[in-house]
């Protein structure tokens, strides 16, 4: 018996939820937003954390199809968001509201 481990995302492509789930949760990611540097993280437990300058926010997320939706309680992002992602190879990947994220190692 041969198990199959999926592959990454290619360049260019939409990731699945599973390969969300494979490549972006539980992975510290940054970005930039409006010119302001942010961390992010999704935690397995469904749980998601940002950090900017010195405010952090909290929320929920959970998959919408191929969709990560968060919901924060506070912030600039305050409420539901939904969003895609595309690859763009070297751990990086750009979600649908133009935001380049990059998964730190």
């Amino acid at each position: 018996m041969i198990a199959t481990m999926p592959l990454p995302a290619m360049a260019g492509e939409v990731l699945t939820q599973k390969q969300i789930s494979q490549q972006i949760i539980g992975k510290d990611l940054t970005a930039k937003r409006n010119g302001v540097n942010l961390r992010l993280k999704y935690l397995q437990d469904g749980k998601v954390t940002v950090k900017m300058l010195v405010l952090s926010f909290s929320g929920i997320w959970n998959f919408e199809g191929n969709s990560l939706c968060m919901t924060m309680a506070g912030g600039p992002r305050k409420g539901r968001n939904c969003v895609t992602f595309t690859a763009l190879g070297s751990n990086k990947f750009l979600n649908s509201e133009g935001v380049t994220m990059t998964v730190q190692k």
